[in-house]
Protein backbone atom coordinates (compact mmCIF):
# COMPACT_ATOMS: atom_id res chain seq x y z
CA UNK A 1 0.00 0.00 0.00
CA UNK A 2 1.49 3.60 -0.93
CA UNK A 3 2.12 5.79 1.79
CA UNK A 4 -1.21 8.19 1.38
CA UNK A 5 -3.43 5.86 1.61
CA UNK A 6 -2.45 4.70 4.90
CA UNK A 7 -4.95 4.70 7.88
CA UNK A 8 -8.16 4.61 5.58
CA UNK A 9 -10.45 1.71 7.00
CA UNK A 10 -12.98 0.21 4.95
CA UNK A 11 -15.30 1.32 6.84
CA UNK A 12 -14.70 5.04 7.24
CA UNK A 13 -15.93 6.56 3.94
CA UNK A 14 -18.62 3.52 2.57
CA UNK A 15 -21.86 4.86 2.11
CA UNK A 16 -20.14 8.48 1.58
CA UNK A 17 -21.36 11.02 -1.76
CA UNK A 18 -18.08 12.30 -3.36
CA UNK A 19 -18.07 15.17 -5.83
CA UNK A 20 -21.69 15.39 -5.35
CA UNK A 21 -22.25 12.43 -7.92
CA UNK A 22 -20.72 9.54 -7.22
CA UNK A 23 -22.23 6.85 -3.77
CA UNK A 24 -19.25 4.84 -2.50
CA UNK A 25 -20.62 1.62 -1.86
CA UNK A 26 -18.03 -1.11 -1.71
CA UNK A 27 -14.12 -1.05 -0.75
CA UNK A 28 -13.05 -3.84 -4.35
CA UNK A 29 -9.55 -3.41 -4.56
CA UNK A 30 -6.07 -1.51 -3.02
CA UNK A 31 -2.91 -1.03 -4.37
CA UNK A 32 0.01 1.35 -4.61
CA UNK A 33 -1.61 3.89 -6.82
CA UNK A 34 -5.14 3.78 -4.21
CA UNK A 35 -8.13 2.02 -3.63
CA UNK A 36 -11.10 1.28 -5.86
CA UNK A 37 -14.16 1.37 -4.87
CA UNK A 38 -17.85 0.04 -6.48
CA UNK A 39 -20.12 2.89 -6.84
CA UNK A 40 -23.46 4.28 -8.12
CA UNK A 41 -23.16 7.44 -10.52
CA UNK A 42 -26.54 9.06 -9.08
CA UNK A 43 -26.47 11.39 -12.28
CA UNK A 44 -26.89 8.69 -14.74
CA UNK A 45 -27.93 6.11 -12.31
CA UNK A 46 -25.64 3.13 -13.37
CA UNK A 47 -22.71 1.08 -11.28
CA UNK A 48 -18.92 2.54 -11.62
CA UNK A 49 -15.41 1.84 -10.70
CA UNK A 50 -14.08 4.99 -8.27
CA UNK A 51 -10.36 4.74 -7.88
CA UNK A 52 -9.96 6.51 -4.64
CA UNK A 53 -5.96 8.31 -4.36
CA UNK A 54 -5.70 10.14 -1.20
CA UNK A 55 -3.01 13.38 -1.35
CA UNK A 56 -2.78 15.08 1.20
CA UNK A 57 -0.46 12.13 2.64
CA UNK A 58 2.39 13.45 0.79
CA UNK A 59 4.70 16.27 1.57
CA UNK A 60 5.41 19.29 -0.98
CA UNK A 61 6.31 18.51 -4.40
CA UNK A 62 5.40 14.71 -3.64
CA UNK A 63 1.86 15.61 -3.26
CA UNK A 64 1.50 17.89 -6.53
CA UNK A 65 3.69 15.06 -8.58
CA UNK A 66 0.90 12.50 -7.39
CA UNK A 67 -1.79 14.52 -8.48
CA UNK A 68 -0.17 15.04 -11.78
CA UNK A 69 0.62 11.55 -12.56
CA UNK A 70 -3.11 10.83 -12.07
CA UNK A 71 -4.71 13.17 -13.85
CA UNK A 72 -2.40 12.04 -16.21
CA UNK A 73 -3.57 8.51 -15.95
CA UNK A 74 -7.24 9.55 -16.56
CA UNK A 75 -6.51 11.53 -19.55
CA UNK A 76 -4.82 9.19 -20.92
CA UNK A 77 -6.80 6.22 -20.85
CA UNK A 78 -9.81 8.05 -21.50
CA UNK A 79 -8.00 8.80 -25.09
CA UNK A 80 -8.50 5.46 -25.59
CA UNK A 81 -11.72 3.54 -26.77
CA UNK A 82 -11.47 -0.29 -27.58
CA UNK A 83 -13.09 -3.23 -25.45
CA UNK A 84 -9.76 -4.60 -24.20
CA UNK A 85 -8.98 -1.04 -22.57
CA UNK A 86 -11.05 -0.24 -19.51
CA UNK A 87 -12.59 3.17 -20.04
CA UNK A 88 -12.27 6.02 -18.30
CA UNK A 89 -15.80 8.29 -17.38
CA UNK A 90 -14.49 10.98 -15.22
CA UNK A 91 -11.64 12.40 -12.92
CA UNK A 92 -12.56 15.12 -10.25
CA UNK A 93 -10.65 16.17 -7.03
CA UNK A 94 -12.60 16.61 -3.75
CA UNK A 95 -10.81 17.91 -0.52
CA UNK A 96 -7.96 15.46 -0.12
CA UNK A 97 -8.54 13.23 -2.59
CA UNK A 98 -8.27 12.74 -6.77
CA UNK A 99 -11.36 10.66 -7.90
CA UNK A 100 -11.03 8.61 -11.09
CA UNK A 101 -14.24 6.96 -12.42
CA UNK A 102 -14.07 4.03 -14.91
CA UNK A 103 -16.13 1.27 -16.01
CA UNK A 104 -16.99 -1.55 -13.95
CA UNK A 105 -15.93 -4.49 -15.05
CA UNK A 106 -17.75 -7.70 -14.17
CA UNK A 107 -15.58 -10.06 -13.53
CA UNK A 108 -11.87 -11.69 -11.54
CA UNK A 109 -8.53 -10.83 -12.34
CA UNK A 110 -6.07 -13.49 -13.63
CA UNK A 111 -4.21 -13.26 -10.18
CA UNK A 112 -7.21 -14.32 -8.97
CA UNK A 113 -7.77 -16.83 -11.39
CA UNK A 114 -4.19 -18.18 -10.70
CA UNK A 115 -5.01 -17.88 -7.16
CA UNK A 116 -8.32 -20.09 -6.94
CA UNK A 117 -8.02 -21.95 -9.99
CA UNK A 118 -4.45 -22.68 -10.69
CA UNK A 119 -2.33 -22.11 -14.38
CA UNK A 120 -3.83 -21.73 -17.61
CA UNK A 121 -3.38 -23.89 -20.58
CA UNK A 122 -1.38 -22.33 -23.69
CA UNK A 123 -3.96 -21.87 -25.84
CA UNK A 124 -6.14 -19.98 -23.07
CA UNK A 125 -2.83 -17.98 -21.79
CA UNK A 126 -2.66 -17.00 -25.66
CA UNK A 127 -6.45 -15.64 -26.25
CA UNK A 128 -5.41 -13.38 -23.04
CA UNK A 129 -1.77 -12.53 -24.22
CA UNK A 130 -3.72 -11.84 -27.71
CA UNK A 131 -6.52 -9.46 -26.65
CA UNK A 132 -3.49 -7.65 -24.49
CA UNK A 133 -1.83 -6.73 -27.57
CA UNK A 134 -4.92 -5.40 -29.25
CA UNK A 135 -5.21 -3.20 -26.16
CA UNK A 136 -1.70 -2.08 -26.32
CA UNK A 137 -1.67 -1.60 -29.84
CA UNK A 138 -4.03 1.12 -29.04
CA UNK A 139 -2.72 2.45 -26.19
CA UNK A 140 0.99 2.98 -27.50
CA UNK A 141 -0.88 4.56 -30.99
CA UNK A 142 -1.73 7.31 -28.59
CA UNK A 143 1.66 7.85 -26.92
CA UNK A 144 0.77 5.54 -23.80
CA UNK A 145 2.73 3.20 -21.76
CA UNK A 146 0.90 1.20 -19.46
CA UNK A 147 4.40 0.51 -17.39
CA UNK A 148 2.09 -2.22 -14.75
CA UNK A 149 1.36 -4.98 -16.85
CA UNK A 150 0.68 -7.72 -14.48
CA UNK A 151 -2.07 -10.42 -13.62
CA UNK A 152 -3.24 -8.06 -11.28
CA UNK A 153 -4.29 -5.48 -13.79
CA UNK A 154 -5.85 -7.82 -16.48
CA UNK A 155 -9.68 -8.35 -15.55
CA UNK A 156 -11.13 -11.78 -17.43
CA UNK A 157 -15.36 -11.98 -17.48
CA UNK A 158 -17.34 -14.78 -17.85
CA UNK A 159 -18.09 -13.97 -21.23
CA UNK A 160 -14.38 -14.18 -22.19
CA UNK A 161 -13.91 -10.28 -22.63
CA UNK A 162 -10.07 -9.48 -21.53
CA UNK A 163 -9.49 -5.95 -19.80
CA UNK A 164 -6.14 -3.85 -19.57
CA UNK A 165 -7.11 -2.08 -16.46
CA UNK A 166 -4.79 0.27 -13.59
CA UNK A 167 -3.18 3.26 -15.85
CA UNK A 168 -1.96 4.69 -12.31
CA UNK A 169 1.63 4.75 -13.36
CA UNK A 170 1.00 5.62 -17.78
CA UNK A 171 3.61 8.15 -18.48
CA UNK A 172 2.36 9.94 -21.86
CA UNK A 173 5.48 9.43 -24.44
CA UNK A 174 5.41 13.62 -25.46
CA UNK A 175 5.40 14.65 -21.88
CA UNK A 176 8.49 15.77 -18.85
CA UNK A 177 8.25 11.74 -16.95
CA UNK A 178 6.98 12.20 -13.56
CA UNK A 179 9.19 10.07 -10.58
CA UNK A 180 8.74 9.89 -6.67
CA UNK A 181 11.63 10.23 -5.19
CA UNK A 182 12.84 7.28 -3.06
CA UNK A 183 9.54 4.99 -4.24
CA UNK A 184 9.27 2.32 -6.41
CA UNK A 185 5.79 2.23 -8.41
CA UNK A 186 4.97 -1.02 -9.62
CA UNK A 187 5.42 -4.70 -9.71
CA UNK A 188 9.42 -5.63 -9.54
CA UNK A 189 8.28 -9.39 -10.94
CA UNK A 190 6.79 -7.77 -13.77
CA UNK A 191 9.18 -4.94 -14.38
CA UNK A 192 11.46 -4.76 -17.55
CA UNK A 193 15.04 -4.19 -16.18
CA UNK A 194 15.33 -0.87 -18.06
CA UNK A 195 12.90 0.43 -15.71
CA UNK A 196 14.66 -0.86 -12.77
CA UNK A 197 17.57 0.99 -13.89
CA UNK A 198 16.01 4.50 -14.89
CA UNK A 199 16.77 4.14 -18.17
CA UNK A 200 14.16 5.47 -21.44
CA UNK A 201 11.19 3.28 -21.77
CA UNK A 202 9.31 2.60 -24.91
CA UNK A 203 6.87 0.22 -25.97
CA UNK A 204 9.31 -2.55 -25.71
CA UNK A 205 9.06 -2.36 -21.66
CA UNK A 206 5.23 -3.11 -21.86
CA UNK A 207 6.11 -6.42 -24.08
CA UNK A 208 8.35 -7.67 -21.63
CA UNK A 209 6.26 -7.25 -18.76
CA UNK A 210 3.49 -9.12 -21.00
CA UNK A 211 6.05 -11.81 -21.46
CA UNK A 212 6.32 -12.25 -17.53
CA UNK A 213 2.59 -12.00 -17.14
CA UNK A 214 1.97 -14.88 -19.26
CA UNK A 215 4.75 -16.81 -18.06
CA UNK A 216 2.44 -16.54 -14.92
CA UNK A 217 -0.46 -17.21 -16.57
CA UNK A 218 0.74 -21.05 -17.39
CA UNK A 219 3.08 -21.48 -14.74
CA UNK A 220 1.46 -19.39 -11.63
CA UNK A 221 4.12 -16.82 -11.03
CA UNK A 222 6.66 -14.63 -12.72
CA UNK A 223 10.05 -16.62 -13.40
CA UNK A 224 11.74 -13.18 -11.10
CA UNK A 225 9.77 -13.93 -8.55
CA UNK A 226 11.89 -14.65 -5.39
CA UNK A 227 11.67 -14.28 -1.91
CA UNK A 228 12.39 -10.40 -1.09
CA UNK A 229 11.77 -7.85 -3.47
CA UNK A 230 16.09 -7.02 -3.30
CA UNK A 231 16.47 -10.82 -4.95
CA UNK A 232 13.70 -10.27 -7.20
CA UNK A 233 15.34 -6.92 -8.60
CA UNK A 234 18.83 -8.64 -9.18
CA UNK A 235 16.97 -11.72 -11.32
CA UNK A 236 15.15 -9.02 -13.50
CA UNK A 237 18.41 -7.47 -14.09
CA UNK A 238 21.18 -10.08 -13.95
CA UNK A 239 19.58 -13.77 -14.44
CA UNK A 240 18.36 -15.36 -17.08
CA UNK A 241 14.62 -16.57 -17.16
CA UNK A 242 13.46 -19.86 -17.03
CA UNK A 243 10.48 -20.39 -19.24
CA UNK A 244 8.27 -22.76 -17.58
CA UNK A 245 7.44 -26.23 -19.74
CA UNK A 246 4.11 -25.26 -19.10
CA UNK A 247 4.58 -22.53 -21.62
CA UNK A 248 4.38 -25.17 -24.35
CA UNK A 249 4.27 -23.31 -27.88
CA UNK A 250 4.77 -20.53 -26.08
CA UNK A 251 8.13 -20.48 -25.06
CA UNK A 252 10.33 -19.47 -27.84
CA UNK A 253 7.80 -16.01 -27.70
CA UNK A 254 8.66 -15.68 -23.80
CA UNK A 255 11.68 -16.16 -24.25
CA UNK A 256 11.96 -13.35 -26.92
CA UNK A 257 9.92 -11.44 -25.08
CA UNK A 258 12.08 -11.53 -21.71
CA UNK A 259 15.14 -10.44 -23.09
CA UNK A 260 17.28 -8.17 -21.49
CA UNK A 261 18.18 -5.90 -24.35
CA UNK A 262 14.58 -3.90 -25.67
CA UNK A 263 15.79 -3.93 -29.13
CA UNK A 264 15.90 -7.82 -29.19
CA UNK A 265 12.44 -8.09 -28.28
CA UNK A 266 9.80 -9.21 -31.04
CA UNK A 267 7.01 -6.14 -32.03
CA UNK A 268 3.26 -6.31 -31.36
CA UNK A 269 3.24 -7.49 -35.12
CA UNK A 270 5.26 -10.90 -34.63
CA UNK A 271 3.40 -10.56 -30.94
CA UNK A 272 0.13 -10.92 -32.41
CA UNK A 273 1.02 -13.46 -35.15
CA UNK A 274 2.33 -16.09 -32.79
CA UNK A 275 -0.28 -16.04 -30.08
CA UNK A 276 -3.15 -16.37 -33.14
CA UNK A 277 -1.66 -19.53 -34.21
CA UNK A 278 -1.46 -20.84 -30.81
CA UNK A 279 -5.15 -19.93 -30.19
CA UNK A 280 -6.51 -21.50 -33.08
CA UNK A 281 -8.01 -25.18 -31.96
CA UNK A 282 -6.37 -28.13 -33.56
CA UNK A 283 -6.61 -29.68 -37.18
CA UNK A 284 -10.27 -29.49 -37.88
CA UNK A 285 -12.51 -32.63 -36.95
CA UNK A 286 -15.92 -33.90 -38.40
CA UNK A 287 -17.89 -31.33 -36.01
CA UNK A 288 -17.69 -28.45 -37.11
CA UNK A 289 -15.62 -25.75 -34.70
CA UNK A 290 -16.09 -21.73 -33.98
CA UNK A 291 -14.07 -19.66 -36.20
CA UNK A 292 -10.52 -18.75 -34.68
CA UNK A 293 -7.89 -16.21 -35.65
CA UNK A 294 -4.95 -17.77 -37.06
CA UNK A 295 -1.70 -16.31 -39.16
CA UNK A 296 -1.99 -15.61 -42.31
CA UNK A 297 0.25 -17.55 -44.61
CA UNK A 298 0.34 -17.22 -48.51
CA UNK A 299 -2.12 -17.41 -51.51
CA UNK A 300 -1.71 -18.50 -55.59
CA UNK A 301 -3.51 -19.14 -58.68
CA UNK A 302 -5.74 -17.78 -61.41
CA UNK A 303 -9.26 -16.76 -59.95
CA UNK A 304 -12.13 -18.93 -60.59
CA UNK A 305 -15.12 -17.61 -62.40
CA UNK A 306 -16.86 -14.62 -60.48
CA UNK A 307 -20.10 -15.44 -58.16
CA UNK A 308 -22.71 -13.29 -58.43
CA UNK A 309 -21.80 -9.27 -58.37
CA UNK A 310 -23.03 -8.02 -55.17
CA UNK A 311 -26.02 -5.48 -54.85
CA UNK A 312 -23.84 -2.14 -56.54
CA UNK A 313 -24.22 -0.19 -53.46
CA UNK A 314 -21.34 -2.36 -51.60
CA UNK A 315 -18.17 -1.77 -51.48
CA UNK A 316 -15.52 -3.23 -48.58
CA UNK A 317 -13.38 -1.45 -46.18
CA UNK A 318 -10.08 -2.67 -44.80
CA UNK A 319 -10.48 -6.25 -43.62
CA UNK A 320 -9.29 -7.44 -40.66
CA UNK A 321 -9.07 -11.17 -41.08
CA UNK A 322 -9.19 -13.73 -39.04
CA UNK A 323 -9.29 -17.30 -40.22
CA UNK A 324 -10.63 -20.86 -38.72
CA UNK A 325 -9.66 -23.73 -37.22
CA UNK A 326 -9.42 -25.35 -40.56
CA UNK A 327 -7.03 -23.35 -41.92
CA UNK A 328 -4.53 -23.96 -39.12
CA UNK A 329 -3.95 -27.12 -40.32
CA UNK A 330 -1.66 -25.23 -43.17
CA UNK A 331 -0.65 -22.54 -41.58
CA UNK A 332 0.78 -23.88 -38.11
CA UNK A 333 4.18 -25.10 -40.21
CA UNK A 334 5.03 -21.46 -41.14
CA UNK A 335 3.56 -19.51 -38.44
CA UNK A 336 7.30 -18.67 -36.54
CA UNK A 337 8.86 -18.69 -39.90
CA UNK A 338 6.11 -15.92 -40.63
CA UNK A 339 6.58 -13.90 -37.56
CA UNK A 340 9.71 -11.78 -38.29
CA UNK A 341 7.88 -10.18 -41.49
CA UNK A 342 4.24 -11.27 -42.23
CA UNK A 343 1.44 -9.36 -41.79
CA UNK A 344 -0.59 -10.88 -39.36
CA UNK A 345 -4.15 -11.10 -41.02
CA UNK A 346 -7.27 -12.07 -39.06
CA UNK A 347 -9.53 -13.53 -41.52
CA UNK A 348 -12.95 -12.33 -39.44
CA UNK A 349 -14.73 -15.88 -38.84
CA UNK A 350 -13.22 -17.39 -41.41
CA UNK A 351 -15.05 -20.36 -43.23
CA UNK A 352 -15.82 -23.19 -40.57
CA UNK A 353 -14.55 -26.71 -40.52
CA UNK A 354 -16.65 -29.61 -40.91
CA UNK A 355 -18.64 -32.22 -43.44
CA UNK A 356 -19.20 -31.33 -46.44
CA UNK A 357 -23.69 -30.08 -46.58
CA UNK A 358 -26.46 -32.77 -47.20
CA UNK A 359 -27.57 -30.05 -49.65
CA UNK A 360 -31.51 -30.19 -49.27
CA UNK A 361 -30.36 -29.36 -45.48
CA UNK A 362 -28.56 -26.47 -46.40
CA UNK A 363 -29.12 -24.20 -43.23
CA UNK A 364 -31.45 -20.66 -43.61
CA UNK A 365 -31.92 -17.71 -41.01
CA UNK A 366 -35.23 -18.06 -39.11
CA UNK A 367 -37.90 -16.33 -39.76
CA UNK A 368 -38.15 -15.14 -35.71
CA UNK A 369 -34.36 -14.19 -36.32
CA UNK A 370 -34.39 -11.20 -33.65
CA UNK A 371 -32.12 -8.10 -33.50
CA UNK A 372 -29.06 -7.87 -31.87
CA UNK A 373 -27.22 -5.05 -30.71
CA UNK A 374 -23.62 -5.73 -29.73
CA UNK A 375 -20.63 -3.22 -29.39
CA UNK A 376 -20.78 -0.24 -32.07
CA UNK A 377 -23.65 -2.46 -34.04
CA UNK A 378 -26.70 -4.17 -33.88
CA UNK A 379 -28.02 -6.70 -36.73
CA UNK A 380 -30.10 -9.57 -36.95
CA UNK A 381 -28.53 -12.99 -37.08
CA UNK A 382 -29.76 -16.23 -37.76
CA UNK A 383 -31.49 -17.07 -33.97
CA UNK A 384 -30.32 -20.81 -33.96
CA UNK A 385 -26.97 -20.64 -35.19
CA UNK A 386 -23.71 -21.64 -32.67
CA UNK A 387 -22.66 -17.50 -31.83
CA UNK A 388 -18.73 -17.11 -31.00
CA UNK A 389 -18.21 -13.76 -29.34
CA UNK A 390 -14.41 -13.01 -29.99
CA UNK A 391 -14.94 -9.42 -28.03
CA UNK A 392 -18.20 -7.34 -27.75
CA UNK A 393 -17.76 -5.68 -31.00
CA UNK A 394 -16.73 -8.82 -32.89
CA UNK A 395 -19.64 -11.52 -33.60
CA UNK A 396 -19.20 -14.99 -35.38
CA UNK A 397 -22.56 -17.26 -36.11
CA UNK A 398 -22.17 -20.55 -37.06
CA UNK A 399 -24.70 -22.97 -39.32
CA UNK A 400 -25.10 -25.92 -37.78
CA UNK A 401 -24.25 -28.34 -39.92
CA UNK A 402 -21.10 -26.39 -40.42
CA UNK A 403 -21.45 -25.53 -43.82
CA UNK A 404 -21.81 -21.60 -43.49
CA UNK A 405 -20.58 -18.76 -41.04
CA UNK A 406 -21.35 -15.35 -40.72
CA UNK A 407 -19.69 -12.74 -38.96
CA UNK A 408 -19.82 -8.76 -38.20
CA UNK A 409 -17.12 -6.23 -36.31
CA UNK A 410 -16.14 -3.42 -35.72
CA UNK A 411 -13.24 -1.37 -34.97
CA UNK A 412 -11.31 2.32 -35.05
CA UNK A 413 -9.90 3.00 -38.93
CA UNK A 414 -6.49 5.51 -39.19
CA UNK A 415 -6.17 4.32 -42.62
CA UNK A 416 -8.17 4.46 -46.17
CA UNK A 417 -10.24 0.93 -45.90
CA UNK A 418 -9.35 0.15 -49.63
CA UNK A 419 -5.54 0.46 -49.35
CA UNK A 420 -5.56 -1.28 -46.11
CA UNK A 421 -7.43 -4.49 -47.38
CA UNK A 422 -5.04 -4.45 -50.67
CA UNK A 423 -2.00 -4.82 -48.52
CA UNK A 424 -3.90 -7.57 -46.42
CA UNK A 425 -5.05 -9.92 -48.92
CA UNK A 426 -1.20 -9.86 -50.75
CA UNK A 427 -0.15 -11.68 -47.69
CA UNK A 428 -2.48 -14.40 -48.98
CA UNK A 429 -0.45 -15.03 -51.80
CA UNK A 430 1.33 -18.06 -50.57
CA UNK A 431 -1.29 -20.43 -49.26
CA UNK A 432 -1.67 -23.12 -51.48
CA UNK A 433 -5.00 -23.42 -52.52
CA UNK A 434 -6.10 -19.75 -52.01
CA UNK A 435 -8.10 -17.79 -55.58
CA UNK A 436 -8.76 -14.30 -55.18
CA UNK A 437 -11.90 -13.75 -56.99
CA UNK A 438 -12.01 -9.85 -56.89
CA UNK A 439 -11.14 -6.99 -54.40
CA UNK A 440 -12.65 -4.04 -55.37
CA UNK A 441 -13.55 -0.47 -53.89
CA UNK A 442 -17.02 0.42 -54.04
CA UNK A 443 -19.92 2.43 -51.69
CA UNK A 444 -22.01 1.16 -48.92
CA UNK A 445 -25.34 2.95 -48.34
CA UNK A 446 -23.21 5.78 -49.17
CA UNK A 447 -20.08 5.16 -47.25
CA UNK A 448 -16.39 4.20 -48.72
CA UNK A 449 -16.08 0.81 -49.07
CA UNK A 450 -13.99 -2.62 -50.29
CA UNK A 451 -15.46 -6.28 -51.06
CA UNK A 452 -13.34 -9.14 -51.33
CA UNK A 453 -14.13 -11.86 -52.38
CA UNK A 454 -12.09 -15.12 -52.93
CA UNK A 455 -11.63 -19.10 -52.88
CA UNK A 456 -9.58 -21.07 -49.97
CA UNK A 457 -9.57 -24.87 -49.22
CA UNK A 458 -10.05 -26.11 -45.62
CA UNK A 459 -9.62 -30.07 -45.03
CA UNK A 460 -9.66 -30.90 -49.17
CA UNK A 461 -12.85 -28.66 -49.26
CA UNK A 462 -12.93 -25.45 -51.03
CA UNK A 463 -14.60 -22.20 -49.22
CA UNK A 464 -16.03 -19.17 -50.17
CA UNK A 465 -15.42 -16.12 -48.90
CA UNK A 466 -17.25 -12.83 -49.22
CA UNK A 467 -16.24 -10.04 -47.28
CA UNK A 468 -17.71 -6.32 -46.85
CA UNK A 469 -16.16 -3.61 -45.16
CA UNK A 470 -17.06 -0.07 -44.97
CA UNK A 471 -15.58 3.31 -43.33
CA UNK A 472 -18.22 5.34 -41.27
CA UNK A 473 -17.28 8.47 -38.71
CA UNK A 474 -13.95 7.26 -38.12
CA UNK A 475 -14.70 3.76 -37.96
CA UNK A 476 -14.27 0.52 -40.21
CA UNK A 477 -17.27 -2.37 -40.07
CA UNK A 478 -17.35 -5.67 -41.85
CA UNK A 479 -20.02 -7.81 -42.63
CA UNK A 480 -18.85 -11.07 -43.45
CA UNK A 481 -19.95 -14.77 -44.90
CA UNK A 482 -17.90 -18.29 -45.48
CA UNK A 483 -19.35 -21.05 -47.27
CA UNK A 484 -19.16 -24.40 -48.69
CA UNK A 485 -20.20 -24.62 -52.72
CA UNK A 486 -23.33 -26.99 -51.97
CA UNK A 487 -24.44 -24.45 -49.47
CA UNK A 488 -23.82 -21.47 -51.79
CA UNK A 489 -27.75 -20.54 -52.49
CA UNK A 490 -28.32 -20.47 -48.48
CA UNK A 491 -25.49 -18.97 -47.31
CA UNK A 492 -26.18 -16.14 -49.99
CA UNK A 493 -29.77 -15.67 -49.08
CA UNK A 494 -28.35 -15.24 -45.01
CA UNK A 495 -26.20 -13.37 -45.94
CA UNK A 496 -28.54 -10.47 -47.55
CA UNK A 497 -30.49 -10.22 -44.85
CA UNK A 498 -28.17 -9.71 -42.99
CA UNK A 499 -26.15 -7.25 -44.41
CA UNK A 500 -30.01 -5.62 -45.02
CA UNK A 501 -30.46 -5.87 -41.10
CA UNK A 502 -27.05 -4.26 -40.12
CA UNK A 503 -26.59 -1.01 -38.27
CA UNK A 504 -24.04 1.02 -37.20
CA UNK A 505 -24.22 2.91 -33.49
Amino acid sequence: MGAGLVGISSGERQGRLVVGRYRLLELIGRGGMGRVWCATDEMLDRRVAAKEIRIDGLMGEGSAVQRERSRREARATARIDHPNVVRVYDVAEENDRLWIVMELVDGRSLEQVLRRDGPVEPREAARIGLALVRALREVHAVGVLHRDIKPGNVLLTARGRVVLTDFGIAAVQDAAALTMAGTLVGSPDYMAPERIEGREQGPPSDLWSLGATLCAAVAGQSPFTRGTTLATLHAVLYEEPEIPQEAGPLRELLSGLLLKDPGGRPALDGVEEILAAVCAPPPPEPVPHPPTEVTAPPPLPPAPEAPPEPAQDERPPRPRPYRRSALLAATAAVAAAVVAGAVFLALQGAPGGGGGSTGAGSPSASPSDARRTEDGFSWAPPADWNRTEKSPSDISYAAKDGTIEISASQARTTEDVVTHWQRDEENFHGITGYRKIRLDPTTFRGNSAVIWEYTIPQAGTPWYGRQLGFEKGGRTYQVNVWYQDSAEKAALDVYARVKASFRTG
